[in-house]
């Protein structure tokens, strides 16, 4: 039985908690009926473990997705929500879902909700704003399966329709997606000027999120250039951001960039403890995508600590929920911190083979930083081999990527690593 609906402290339009988005579109009794009446069909049979404060159905989701009766329950809770509502609070509360199940791995149920948005604000000019809504979540979506040319033409539409209805709000969303899509690729440049030009479409009370996220953009960029005091000022500044809106997904990713900094600064056992403390939220909440980095972020701390078979085994594991997830930019990261083992491990047959194939899944997903660390790591494994040639080639690409973005530690090093084949 459910006992209460809980409200996080965050906007309404922010809001990717089940029950705060149950809570905006049914009343008390609407839940209990669906509850009572669809949604234990799908329960398991053992008992979830249940104290007095905890919500059965949230508690449901968060244990069991990425299962078929996760999709199941989801099925049957957007036909009764489809029964009730009026056709635009319908809308609403797909859109609403769609942002909830995309955050927890359910790349597939996402694109069949956003197509069911779709397919009821097209060619209605009274859902303009929804339309323009869908395309972002259209983009988003293709943003996590690195299909940038997909994830651009969504937006790109999106953009033409806050435009014509001067939504300013939704503007600033377009440009900070396009700015998060050039970061992830690499473009710093580019990215940072999207992300600077958002700022002029937003306001600090009304889009505190995007605020907060523009921070955390800022950081990784300011990461990449060696600043790392300034990266930790910017994910310091979103973490209480977060922390205020009460938006644990964010918290938890932002923390992951936290941990990755302090790892550069040699200081790995707070690494690890902020590591972990990201894990714990993405588990208690059900952040798959979030759990996952975290994973892969603790193999190449164990990997950089010679814990070459703890390493091996949060691969295993981030490997397995990549593809779980259709993560292609961690199966990627992944296949080069197993190259980078197997190269320790004197197996260079096989360390050659994950780190070409993780250089291959990067320039397939046009992602020019992942594709330099691990030009890196092969001219590193050629070098131990003794191929100069191949060692040259690979070093170099590594190279014009860190001197184009103004990365002079690891310019050196490379320069390094060259001067010594001569």
């Amino acid at each position: 039985m459910l006992n209460k609906v809980i409200y996080m402290k965050i906007e309404k339009k922010y809001c990717f908690d089940l029950n705060s988005i149950l809570g905006r579109f049914l009343s008390q009794t609407q839940i209990h009926e669906y509850i009572d009446s669809i949604a234990l069909d799908f329960l398991p049979q053992q008992p979830l473990r249940m104290t007095s404060d905890e919500n059965q159905l949230n508690d449901y989701f968060n244990e069991n997705i990425q299962t078929k009766k996760i999709r199941l329950l989801s099925d049957t809770l957007v036909t009764y929500v489809g029964k009730i509502l009026t056709e635009e609070k319908y809308i609403e509360f797909l859109l609403e879902f769609g942002k909830l199940i995309l955050t927890r791995g359910e790349n597939n149920l996402t694109l069949d909700i956003t197509l069911m948005v779709y397919s009821l604000v097209d060619k209605k000019k009274k859902y303009e704003n929804y339309k323009a809504q869908t395309f972002l979540l259209f983009a988003d979506y293709h943003m996590r399966q690195a299909s940038w040319k997909e994830a651009f033409n969504a937006i790109k539409r999106a953009k033409a329709i806050f435009e014509s209805v001067g939504n300013k709000s939704g503007l600033g969303e377009c440009e900070f997606l396009i700015g998060s899509a050039f970061v992830e690729q690499g473009d710093l440049k580019a990215g940072k000027f999207r992300l600077e030009n958002c700022l002029t479409y937003l306001n600090q009370e009304n889009d505190p999120v995007l605020f907060a996220m523009i921070d955390v953009h800022l950081g990784i960029i300011a990461f990449i250039e060696e600043n790392l005091e300034l990266a930790l000022n910017y994910y310091n500044k979103a973490l209480s951001k977060f922390e205020l809106l009460g938006d644990e997904r964010r918290r938890a990713e932002t923390l992951l960039n936290k941990g990755v900094v302090y790892r550069n600064l040699g200081q790995i056992e707070k690494a690890i403890e902020i590591f972990n403390e990201s894990s714990d939220i993405a588990r208690q909440n059900g952040f798959l995508p979030t759990l996952n980095l975290c994973f892969v972020n603790k193999a190449e701390i164990y990997l950089q600590k010679e814990e070459l078979e703890r390493s091996t085994r949060y691969s295993q594991k981030a490997i397995e929920l990549s593809y779980l997830l259709n993560d292609r930019l961690s199966i990627a990261d992944v296949h080069k911190i197993l190259g980078v083992i197997s190269k320790k491990q004197k197996n260079y047959s096989l360390a050659e083979n994950y780190l070409l194939t993780s250089l291959r899944l990067n320039h397939e997903l046009n992602e020019e930083l992942n594709a330099a660390d691990a030009n890196y790591e092969l001219g590193l494994l050629y070098k131990e081999k003794g191929n100069k040639d191949n060692a040259r080639i690979h070093l170099t690409c590594a190279l014009n990527y860190y001197i184009h973005n103004n990365s002079k530690t690891f310019s050196a090093v490379i320069e390094s690593q060259l001067s010594s084949l001569m």
